[in-house]
């Protein structure tokens, strides 16, 4: 009887060693790696309506044959603005329209034998297309389309001095890159062509004659609300 006593203690013994053994085991087992969460990450939209302003410099270029005399009479000035326009993206890909309106007042005075011939450029807007590629927030894009500006010619010699004023029609291309600093303010840099072909001024009281091949470079900065 004293013997399978003792075997039995014996036994309890070594099941209560092997339980301890395991849990001891699994206290100092390694914990699985946590899962780590993925950040979705955020994709911008452009469409929409915006407006803005703008500012930079416009560089007015005017060939000009004042009697048969040829010159260049080009300036540059300060230039601002505003714009507004509305953007469409279908993937990557963002199509557009945009319209401006600035004043700039570039202005150059030369002498072209015995007349002295002054231009100057004023108010300048364009109508154009938008089309570019986005990598999220930034935008690549070019554009393209009608520019309107209006410009006065003065002509002085002996015979007195006479102004003629008008308002060229022409195109308008060129380039920017956009960024969208929040869901609704982004900020841009830009370039514009301006061509607006010849225009001719046939001056009285100066006896006169004079064609102008006039051009405009515009380089500004500006910021857009997007509503």
């Amino acid at each position: 009887m004293t013997k399978t006593y003792l075997r039995a203690a014996l036994g309890a013994l070594a099941l209560v060693a092997v339980s301890g053994a395991a849990e001891a085991a699994d206290m100092y087992r390694k914990a699985p790696p946590a899962t780590p969460i993925e950040t979705p990450v955020s994709v911008y939209n452009w469409t929409g309506f915006y407006a803005g302003a703008n500012v930079g410099g416009e560089f007015m270029r005017d060939r000009a044959n004042v009697g048969g005399v040829v010159g260049s009479l080009n300036a540059g000035s300060v230039f601002g603005g505003v714009q507004a326009g509305y953007n469409f993206q279908n993937g990557p890909w963002v199509f557009g329209v945009e319209g401006d309106v600035g004043y700039g007042r570039p202005s150059k005075t030369g002498t072209f034998g015995p007349t002295v011939v002054k231009t100057q450029e004023g108010v300048n807007g364009t109508l154009r297309a938008r089309a570019g590629y986005a990598v999220d927030r930034t935008l690549v894009y070019g554009t393209g389309g009608l520019a309107v500006a209006n410009f006065s010619t003065t002509a002085t010699n002996l015979g007195g001095t006479e102004r003629a004023q008008s308002t060229r029609a022409g195109y308008v291309i060129g380039a920017g890159v956009e960024h969208a600093v929040t869901n609704n303010v982004s900020v841009k840099g830009e370039y514009l062509y301006e061509g607006f072909g010849s225009v001719n001024n046939a001056f009285v009281a100066p006896a006169v004659a004079t064609r102008q091949s006039l051009s405009d470079h515009i380089v500004r900065v500006g910021v857009n609300y997007k509503f």
